[in-house]
């Protein structure tokens, strides 16, 4: 997503174990919509299914733009509360989320780093958050899907599965249909490739036409990122994703 022009506005790479007695995270009152707990019916991760069910670490690589950095938490967005939500569900579990993100990067921009993170931190599971920045930023269409089959076909040749979050349906992509646009070019390319696909979008999309006040509660006042609220409600939506998936 687009940067706030703040020092901020640049790298994060945190790493954070969650190892030890997991403690309770609150759900925040403000997210109301049941739709926000649903993804994609299809797709599937095998790879954190099947670690979830042994001794040994889940690691998670959450890679994308300022959402992922953390932008509108102070930095401690919805990737550095998936550790502990998990947890709360597989408390004997270890499990370790690295967050990587880059405010203001398109999905080319992440993908370029892809190979590079994939080596180095070999992870379970690939939380993928896209989109919105590109359709903010005026890249191609066919650009933007070509990008996204190759970021997902490198995450398939390292072993890792891939869980894809989409757009944010912000104040910013009101009264156009370039986010939406994109939303739908995810979808096809997990379809095809077999992955979930966290329904962003769709689920803000219903927040902002049943519910403007709490819709507004989770956006920040430049009218793009979320709130604290708007983590925690996003982090509860991809948390809830990993596990159902997980168990099918």
């Amino acid at each position: 997503m687009l940067p706030l022009r703040l020092p901020h506005a640049a790298a994060v790479a945190l790493s954070a174990a969650f190892a030890l007695t997991p403690f309770s995270v609150v759900a925040n009152a403000r997210c109301t919509v049941p739709s926000v707990a649903e993804a994609s019916s299809g797709g599937a991760l095998p790879r954190t299914s099947a670690q979830l069910r042994t001794r040994d670490p889940v690691r998670i690589l959450a890679i994308g733009s300022s959402t992922t950095a953390g932008v509108g938490a102070g930095g401690s967005g919805f990737a550095h509360r998936l550790g502990p939500m998990i947890k709360e569900r597989w408390s004997d579990k270890v499990i370790e989320v690295v967050v990587s993100g880059v405010s203001g990067e398109t999905a080319s921009g992440a993908a370029g780093r892809l190979t590079r993170e994939l080596a180095q931190h070999k992870p379970t599971l690939v939380v993928w958050q896209l989109g919105t920045n590109d359709a903010n930023f005026g890249v191609s269409a066919e650009a933007f899907r070509a990008t996204v089959a190759a970021g997902l076909s490198a995450i398939r040749a390292a072993g890792a599965d891939a869980l894809l979050v989409d757009p944010q349906y912000s104040r910013w992509a009101e009264g156009g249909t370039r986010t939406a646009e994109f939303a739908a070019i995810i979808a096809s390319e997990g379809a095809r490739a077999g992955v979930p696909v966290v329904r962003r979008y769709q689920a803000m999309f219903q927040l902002a036409n049943s519910n403007r006040s709490a819709f507004d509660g989770l956006i920040s006042f430049d009218g793009l990122h979320l709130t604290s609220a708007g983590h925690d409600c996003m982090a509860q939506q991809v948390a809830g994703t990993i596990l159902r998936t997980a168990r099918r």
